[in-house]
C-alpha cells in the first residue's frame, strides 16, 4: 500500500515537474512570421464620382470658348452640345457662358482611346459645380457641395488713413469675405455709425457665422453680435430671434432698442465721401465757388443706390446738372434726392411707395459730374440741411414682454466680447523686422 502512494506521489512529482519546466500551458508560442499586409488606398472621389473608374482628363476654358470647345474634342456630337448648353441655361442651373480660366473635368470610360466624354463637371464657384451627363441622353444638373457653419469672433482697430476693409483684411485670407463682412457690419450700424468718419483708434468686435467648404472658408453667414467703439462711444448689436414662429429678427443694443432708426446714415454701401455739405465749394465742372448743399459720396459706376427712408417717390427724371435723379418725400417733415445716377432700378417712377433700403438707381456721373458719385439732399421743412448733422429720434424699444428674456439672452454674450481683446494692427515693417 505504501509503495502504491509513493509511486502516485512520484507520478505527480514528475507531471509537475515536466509542466513548469516546458513552460506548460503558459509558455508563450514562438514568433510566427507575419504575412505582410496590403493597404487598400481609399477610393478617390471628387464632386460623388470615384476617379478610379475614369480616364480623368483636367482641362482649362480658354479665352473666347464656348461649350462646343470644351465637349467636341471629346467626342461630342454637336447636336448634344447644343442640348446640354441650352439645358445649363435653365434658371435652375443658371450656367448662360462658360468663364475663361474655369477649370473643368472631363470622364471617360477606362481603356477607351477616344477618350469620349460620359461626363463633364464644371465648377461654378467654391461651392456649386455642374455635372453634364453624356451616357445616355443628355442630362445637365447643378449640385453644392456639402458647407459647414462654424461661429468666429474677430476683433480689430481703425488706424490712421485707413478704413473697415483695410482692418478686416489684415486678418481675413479671402478678399471676398473681406468685403461681405464689411457690409454686413455697416448694415448692422448703418442707422448709428457714419462709416465714413471712422477715427484712428475706433475699434470693433464681431461674433459672425462663418461658411466654409472642405474646410476652406469661403463665406460670411451673418452677425449674430457686434461691438464697434466709434469716437470714444461704444455701440453694442445683437440679433434676436422676436417671433420664433414667423422667424421675425432683428438686431437690438444692450437696452434693447431696435438698431433700426428713421434713416439710413448713407445711401450707398461703404464708398466713401468726395465732397460734404458746404456753404462754399469750387465746383470742378463749373469752376466758379457755390454752396454745395448735399454729400457726394463716390463709388464704382453700377453701385446700387439706397432709398434711406421709407417714402413716396415725387420725381425720377432727369434734369441738367442733376443728371438722373430721384427724390422721395417721406413724410411732411423730410424728403430726400438722389443725383447723377447713371439710370433707375426696375419700377422706380413717380407716385411708387419704396422701402428703407430698397435700390432705387445705380451710380453713374450723368449732369455736372466729374467721375461717378451720388450727390444726397436732404430736406427739413423744405429747407436742405446737411443730413449728418441732423439728430434723428431714437428707435423704439421691444416690447415688455421680450425685454426680460432679452437681456438674459445678451448677458454671457456680452460678457464675451467684453472679455475679447482688440487685435493690434502691426504694420508689416515690423513684421520683418522680427
Amino acid at each position: 500500500m505504501q509503495n502504491t502512494i509513493k509511486t502516485v506521489y512520484f507520478s505527480l512529482f514528475l507531471a509537475v515537474f515536466t509542466l513548469f519546466s516546458c513552460g506548460g500551458g503558459t509558455e508563450e508560442p514562438e514568433d510566427q512570421p507575419v504575412k505582410d499586409s496590403v493597404e487598400v488606398p481609399p477610393p478617390n472621389i471628387e464632386y460623388g464620382f470615384n476617379l478610379d473608374s475614369f480616364q480623368v482628363r483636367r482641362d482649362t476654358v480658354q479665352p473666347n470658348w464656348t461649350m462646343s470647345h470644351m465637349f467636341a474634342p471629346y467626342g461630342v456630337s454637336q447636336w448634344d452640345i447644343n442640348v446640354a448648353a441650352e439645358l445649363a441655361a435653365d434658371s435652375l442651373v443658371g450656367l448662360r457662358y462658360v468663364k475663361e480660366g474655369n477649370p473643368f473635368m472631363i470622364l471617360s470610360a477606362l481603356g477607351d482611346t477616344a477618350e469620349k466624354a460620359l461626363y463633364c463637371v464644371y465648377p461654378k464657384n467654391v461651392v456649386d459645380y455642374v455635372i453634364f451627363d453624356f451616357t445616355d441622353s443628355v442630362f445637365v444638373e447643378k449640385k453644392s457641395k456639402p458647407s459647414q457653419i462654424t461661429e468666429r469672433m474677430i476683433s480689430g482697430e481703425i488706424v490712421k488713413n485707413s478704413n473697415l476693409t483695410f482692418a478686416l483684411d489684415q486678418q481675413l485670407e479671402d478678399i471676398n469675405m473681406t468685403g461681405e463682412l464689411a457690409e454686413y457690419i455697416a448694415g448692422v450700424f448703418a442707422w448709428t455709425i457714419d462709416f465714413f468718419r471712422l477715427h484712428p483708434g475706433d475699434e470693433f468686435k464681431i461674433i459672425y457665422d462663418e461658411k466654409s467648404v472642405e474646410g476652406t472658408p469661403y463665406g460670411v453667414g451673418k452677425i449674430n453680435s457686434a461691438y464697434f467703439k466709434h469716437q470714444g462711444k461704444e455701440f453694442f448689436a445683437f440679433r434676436y430671434v422676436l417671433d420664433s414662429a414667423t422667424k421675425k429678427v432683428g438686431y437690438f443694443n444692450e437696452d434693447g432698442k431696435e438698431m433700426k432708426r428713421p434713416f439710413l446714415m448713407a445711401p450707398v454701401k461703404y464708398s466713401r465721401i468726395s465732397s460734404g455739405y458746404s456753404g462754399r465749394r469750387f465746383h470742378p465742372v463749373q469752376k466758379r465757388w457755390k454752396a454745395h448743399l448735399g454729400t457726394d459720396y463716390a463709388a464704382p459706376h453700377g453701385t446700387p443706390i439706397m432709398a434711406t427712408a421709407d417714402g413716396y417717390v415725387i420725381a425720377a427724371t432727369r434734369s441738367g446738372g442733376n443728371g438722373n435723379y430721384v427724390k422721395i418725400k417721406h413724410d411732411d417733415v423730410y424728403s430726400t434726392q438722389y443725383l447723377h445716377m447713371s439710370g433707375f432700378a426696375d419700377g422706380i417712377k413717380k407716385g411708387v411707395h419704396v422701402t428703407q433700403g430698397q435700390v432705387i438707381g445705380y451710380v453713374g456721373s450723368t449732369g455736372l459730374a466729374t467721375g461717378p458719385h451720388v450727390c444726397y439732399r436732404f430736406w427739413k421743412n423744405g429747407k436742405q440741411i446737411n443730413h449728418r448733422a441732423e439728430k434723428f429720434p431714437e428707435s423704439v424699444p421691444m416690447v415688455d414682454s421680450l425685454l426680460p428674456d432679452y437681456m438674459e439672452f445678451i448677458k454671457p454674450i456680452k460678457a464675451r466680447i467684453d472679455s475679447f481683446p482688440i487685435t493690434r494692427y502691426i504694420p508689416k515693417d515690423s513684421l520683418d523686422a522680427i
